[in-house]
């Protein structure tokens, strides 16, 4: 009966305090009006100054306004339009206090995102301006011609370059050089354009068009798209186009004739003298092979220092190099096949297989190369590549992926063959046959150059037998270019007008179709009738295609079928004869029902069905899949937890559980939970995860929508176990959770930099982490480490921390924000300063009965820091590593710090709107105090900045250097 009463009472007060605060707000709802039209007035004064410079700056054809600035600025309009409105409705007596709330807290937002603009415009060639990754130039020569090529480029009568030699000798190296001396030298603006055997004049027309920033989307004619190239080109001047690798005279006039342009030159490299005249190049470089002493120095370095050489290695090492004849390719690939070589019998038995005949042929030199490998799957890993277009940028977790779906790698678990594959990417890589480097997304990538691809395609003319039309334009299939012994087949990236309607290639030992991205609308329906052996089938992102060949359901030795991103696709044709498939990818197709017969892929491992129509899976599919190791489930499915758990192989996962009951039965799961798995896992009744969707490799639990967690039968509320090395956890509008976070959400193991965790609309949380009397968590496994902590209208939020918790819950938090939590009186205790060394940002707003930041009060915090005597009695406190703090909305805040705070760190600061803060306690020792500061923004209100108390004179002198937007 006691308990009963003490609920109610709680209840009571609790209703009572709000019913205060809103009162309040009623009572203060005038004032806080004429607040917001400040902020709001603020806010418009930087949009129009903002607007000014930007359209100053642009008029000069060279800058255009960030998209972020754009969408700013018209953000900033439509919340005006908004404002007044709101103001209009209060003067006929209607008071919308959460409408007022809502937009005072957009106009904060605005503000500091105008904050972090950095440039409001950009360069329209800036995109392209960044260095190229190249080996060093060594050899004497080399140096030579680059300095040879940059005095030619100073001279203003020279307006075109042609740089040609034969295959191999260094041309894309020079050119690549010269292109980062450009960009690094700032007088030129450089773009890169590799032209290569398959080139579109239109494609060329769309990476100038990307470089300049215009927009050539809705041009088709050739004509009019360089028109609109030349009228870009002319707004800007001293500009440089490197043309890479031309094999044939190619019009400058539809690329915009850009040497008609004033300040604009071209460099282009080119096999062929006769292209360099064809071209018109005012002037051109041979690139001739090294001297004899040149080529031993780059192989010498090719075989890296680790690689002793004997004197009598040495003499072998010179004569395998000799038989290079200079040409730098070979050299280098050759000495990455031999590399890390140190017994004399093998370099006298390799020089014994390097023929003598091989001078003229730089092909049988790369081939060597090649045929040192000795291992079958390296060789066909490397030939593989092939299949891309030529300098293509290749991804290395999609070539995996497809050295996986061939069968090249093998392993026990999705990990072991990522793993074995990454092993050898990197031995192909070391052994100089692919180039390592980034894509577009800064994620690890590989390229072929383009005479190890020329060379892979001759081996690939005979066993096995390849035909590779990737990368290459306009194009209507042959019959008679598919012969009978093809392999491997690709067009990856080409554009395929036509399939004639009666086409049937007789292909018995084909295995692997790739028709990526080719622009299909109609496979005809006998296409792969005769296609038995056909094992890896790739139709992904034809977007115009409608229907699939009923055919695809005989091809019973198909290992792969992917038909990722063919969004017309509303059905797919019965698998239930496809049991050898290994990989389904039905990713963002008009599927609404499962294809018939998957039950009966009883050896499928991968199935991503994300994106697609479809609401329920059929019952007790999954356990029909016990192989599955990655699982990608419609958004709108609600996952089943009892089949899910019997995926005992289950390494990738992504999903949606209607409710954490689920989900909390789904991590008790043992398996589940100690695993090293990798997961993005929604939680809630609506699906509406962030804009990026299901991305693969990450460690992320969303909780979204009116979700409580019971336990049911009346017990006590229930713990959820968090997945094994979260990265990101986010919860939002989440109810019945206890009044401690971490008592509701935890986890044995986090990422190695802890929690980037997010909390809103939860409004039974009181304390993030409360730590009863008498309780020790020092070794506390299952406290929760955060790194970045975001707290967002929690309004019975009293704290962050409570009790002797763990040193390591706060000790790697860097990013703290706390906002719209209207109980909190104080951040936290003094004696938690121990654990937040390594905090870099601090932003607190709309926090209206916030008194303190660091409290007064001792004997709260960590373990450890309360263990400590002199953390609670210091009067100095010490942020480290804190650059921005932002304080704003808190009208009860009196005090930041009793006593002094250091924070030498400091980049950025504002205060806005705290009338009762009367104290600075910011504190130096350095000579040249707060190096790093660059802005400090603060609130117009009427002199608060001068009535301000500084613990330091000189400080206050240095801060008002960097004031910024004050009215006074």
């Amino acid at each position: 009966m006691d308990a009963v009463a003490g609920k109610v009472i709680d209840l009571i007060e609790k209703a009572g305090t709000y019913f205060i605060r809103k009162i309040r707000s009623c009572i203060n709802f005038g004032e806080n009006l004429k607040t917001l039209e400040r902020n709001v007035k603020r806010l418009s004064d930087r949009a129009d100054d903002m607007k000014t410079r930007v359209e100053n700056q642009e008029r000069s054809g060279r800058k255009k306004r960030k998209q972020e600035v754009e969408s700013w600025l018209n953000e900033v309009e439509q919340l005006k339009e908004e404002f007044h409105q709101l103001k209009e409705e209060a003067t006929r007596g209607k008071k919308n206090i959460g409408d007022l709330e809502k937009m005072d807290g957009r106009v904060g937002e605005l503000l500091e995102q105008s904050r972090d603009f950095g440039e409001l415009v950009y360069d329209v060639y800036e995109s392209e301006e960044c260095p190229m990754q190249v080996q060093p130039v060594w050899e004497e020569k080399s140096k030579q011609n680059l300095e040879v090529v940059w005095t030619w480029l100073q001279d203003e009568n020279v307006s075109s370059i042609g740089i040609y030699g034969m295959g191999g000798v260094g041309k894309t190296t020079l050119a690549k050089h010269i292109h980062n001396r450009l960009v690094n030298d700032h007088r030129y603006q450089v773009c890169w354009l590799t032209v290569s055997q398959g080139f579109s004049i239109k494609g060329l027309q769309d990476e100038l068009a990307k470089f300049v920033n215009l927009d050539l989307s809705n041009e088709e004619d050739e004509h009019r798209r360089s028109a609109k190239l030349n009228r870009a080109f002319q707004k800007t001047n001293k500009m440089v186009i490197i043309l890479d690798d031309v094999w044939d005279r190619l019009s400058l006039e539809k690329l915009g004739d850009p040497l008609g342009v004033e300040g604009y030159k071209l460099i282009l490299t080119t096999r062929s003298y006769e292209v360099c005249l064809k071209m018109g190049c005012q002037i051109q470089l041979e690139v001739k092979t090294l001297n004899t002493d040149d080529a031993w120095e780059l192989f010498r370095k090719g075989l890296g220092f680790e690689t002793q050489l004997s004197p009598d290695i040495e003499r072998v090492a010179k004569s395998m190099a000799g038989r290079c004849e200079g040409l730098p390719l070979g050299l280098i690939t050759l000495a990455g096949s031999m590399r890390g070589v140190t017994d004399i019998r093998e370099w006298r038995n390799a020089l014994n297989e390097f023929p003598e005949d091989m001078e003229s042929d730089v092909f049988k030199v790369l081939k060597y190369s090649y045929d040192r490998l000795r291992d079958k799957t390296m060789q066909e890993c490397f030939l593989y590549c092939a299949l891309y277009p030529e300098d293509d940028v290749i991804e290395r977790e999609e070539l995996i992926g497809r050295f996986i779906m061939e069968g090249l790698v093998k392993g026990n678990s999705r990990e072991e063959e990522f793993n074995r594959g990454h092993t050898i990417l990197n031995k192909l890589v070391k052994l100089c046959l692919l180039e390592a480097t980034d894509d577009d997304w800064g994620d690890e990538a590989v390229r072929m150059h383009d005479l190890l691809r020329e060379m892979a395609l001759r081996i690939t003319n005979d066993k096995p037998r390849y035909m590779v039309r990737a990368g290459i334009g306009s194009q209507v299939l042959e019959e008679q270019d598919w012969v009978f012994n093809l392999d491997r087949v690709s067009f990856y990236k080409s554009k395929i007008k036509r399939i004639p309607e009666d086409m049937a290639p007789y292909c018995p030992t084909l295995s692997t179709l790739i028709l990526y991205r080719c622009g299909l609308t109609v496979i005809p329906g006998p296409f792969f009738q005769y296609m038995n052996n056909l094992q890896v089938l790739d139709l992904s992102y034809n977007s115009d295609l409608m229907e699939l060949p009923s055919c695809i359901s005989n091809l019973g030795s198909l290992r792969a079928l992917s038909l990722r991103g063919c969004e017309q696709v509303k059905s797919v044709p019965s698998l239930g004869k496809l049991k050898n498939l290994r990989v389904l990818d039905v990713f963002l197709i008009g599927i609404k029902e499962v294809p018939q017969g998957m039950e009966n892929l009883v050896k499928l491992k991968f199935l991503d069905m994300g994106r697609t129509g479809l609401n329920e899976l059929p019952k007790e599919i999954l356990t029909k899949l016990p192989r599955l190791q990655y699982l990608n489930l419609p958004e709108r499915v609600n996952a089943p937890v009892e089949d899910l758990a019997s995926l005992e192989l289950l390494e990738e996962f992504g999903g949606r559980f209607c409710d954490l009951h689920n989900f909390h039965k789904f991590m008790s799961s043992h398996h589940n939970y100690e695993k090293d798995w990798w997961y993005d896992i929604f939680v809630g009744q609506v699906y509406s995860p962030p804009s990026a969707g299901f991305v693969p490799k990450q460690r992320r639990v969303w909780v979204v929508g009116d979700c409580t967690i019971e336990a049911g039968g009346g017990e006590a509320t229930t713990s959820i176990f968090l997945p094994h090395g979260i990265d990101i956890l986010e919860i939002r509008s989440c109810q019945g959770l206890s009044s401690c976070f971490v008592d509701n959400f935890l986890s044995q193991t986090t990422s190695s930099r802890g929690l980037s965790c997010s909390i809103s609309g939860c409004y039974d949380i009181e304390w993030i982490v409360n730590v009863p009397s008498g309780r020790d968590t020092t070794t506390d496994p299952h406290c929760i480490p955060f790194h970045s902590l975001k707290v967002y209208d929690l309004r019975n939020l009293v704290g962050l921390c409570k009790g002797k918790i763990a040193s390591h819950a706060f000790s790697g938090l860097t990013e703290l924000h706390i906002s719209k939590c209207h109980r909190m009186k104080k951040l936290f205790p003094r004696a938690m300063l121990q654990d937040l060394k390594n905090l870099e940002k601090l932003d607190v707003r709309w926090c209206y009965e916030m008194e303190e930041m660091i409290g007064r009060e001792e004997g709260e915090g960590s373990n450890q820091s309360s263990s400590c005597s002199s953390s609670s009695t210091s009067t100095t406190a010490d942020l480290p590593n804190l650059k921005h703090l932002t304080l704003s909305t808190l009208p009860e805040l009196k005090s930041i710090c009793e006593g002094k705070l250091m924070c030498d760190s400091l980049e950025y600061m504002e205060f806005r709107n705290c009338p009762n803060l009367k104290r600075m306690p910011f504190y130096t020792t350095n000579e040249h105090p707060f190096p790093s500061l660059g802005e400090i923004e603060v609130d117009e209100e009427d002199d608060w900045w001068e009535r301000l108390e500084w613990e330091q004179s000189h400080v206050k002198t240095f801060f008002q250097k960097l004031l910024y937007n004050i009215v006074i």
